[in-house]
């Protein structure tokens, strides 16, 4: 895990890295211009930007997107004491970091998109319900069919999140739980109404470096102890706010503005809920669910995948795109 803390240092100085960055928000604003002039729907417009982004890499880092063709999939769970069914989401965000083959963590975000009309989005509250809290589920087509009892962990707060879309061609990022507390049950919103601090992205510390709340974090004490020293041995005192701000890596962004924000969330590691780390799965149901999305879609070859799940034998069924960043901490360059 030494090295995926030194991995963060040195992109964090790169600016061929910051580049990178850039050249695929560029791209992904292009996909979303040329969608909104044709007038698109929410599916291909997510679609363009699966176009736009796959096959993207720097050193090692790696972008690859898939669009997975079949039909919407449909859950079925309680909206407070109401059985009711709505789908699950048309995108979903992974970030694994490998050393090698072997996984060291693993990030699932699980997106439905909306496009605004007249600037406002309408929000049905029984989606927004269902990826705010991932109450257990069944599946009723698509993903999930035939599967009963689904349960998804959010520590996070990340699992399920929206992605706003708007003319000329822009897109916000929002987990559900802010965006539920926006809505406050109101079954729209516009885009004056929305407006959170940039710097809520890392929880006010590090939670997921060591003494969090998660059970499994990142580094043990004694590792911890060491790479402060190396930091210190670096950088001198903290020129930045505190180490929850320190890098840029690693934290827990709930909101982006703009394309560019999501872009440097998402290539920072910083989108999602962990299902996997420190090599150890923490989130099996979720991490299943990322991991057959991965293989039905071809994507993350090279990775070692855990064996023996429920999952691993199902044929995929349904259609949803996905948006896979690798990153390797054994550097290439």
């Amino acid at each position: 895990m030494h090295k995926l803390f030194d991995m963060a240092v040195r992109l964090s100085e790169d600016a061929g890295f910051l580049n990178f960055q850039n050249e695929v928000t560029r791209d992904a604003y292009d996909a979303l211009g040329q969608a909104y002039a044709a007038n698109a729907n929410e599916v291909e417009i997510v679609t363009k930007l699966v176009e736009a982004v796959n096959d993207k890499s720097y050193d090692q880092v790696q972008i690859s997107a898939s669009k997975i063709h079949g039909s919407r999939s449909y859950v079925e769970f309680n909206f407070r004491d109401k059985p009711t069914t709505k789908e699950l989401g048309d995108m979903v965000v992974v970030t694994i970091v490998t050393s090698g083959k072997n996984r060291l963590l693993q990030r699932l975000c699980i997106i439905q998109n909306k496009k605004a009309k007249d600037r406002k989005w309408a929000i049905d509250p029984e989606q927004l319900f269902l990826l705010k809290n991932f109450p257990p589920f069944t599946g009723n087509r698509g993903i999930f069919r035939e599967m009963s009892n689904v349960a998804f962990r959010n520590r996070s707060g990340c699992l399920g999140a929206f992605g706003l879309l708007d003319e000329p061609g822009e897109m916000m990022f929002i987990a559900a739980p802010e965006f539920a507390e926006l809505l406050r049950d109101r079954g729209s919103l516009s885009a004056a109404e929305i407006g959170l601090p940039s710097h809520i992205s890392h929880d006010g510390g590090q939670p997921y470096f060591h003494g969090g709340a998660l059970s499994a974090p990142l580094f043990d004490p004694e590792e911890w102890d060491m790479i402060m020293r190396e930091f210190f041995h670096r950088f001198g005192p903290f020129p930045w706010k505190g180490f929850g701000y320190a890098l840029p890596f690693l934290g827990n962004v709930h909101y982006a503005r703009d394309m560019y924000d999501f872009i440097r969330a998402w290539t920072q590691v910083n989108l999602g809920e962990f299902t996997c780390m420190r090599g150890e799965v923490v989130n099996p149901e979720a991490d299943d669910f990322a991991n057959l999305l991965i293989r039905s879609a071809g994507l993350g070859r090279g990775v070692e995948f855990p064996k023996g799940n429920r999952n691993i034998e199902r044929k995929f069924e349904g259609g949803i795109a996905i948006f896979l960043l690798s990153v390797d901490v054994e550097h290439k360059g």
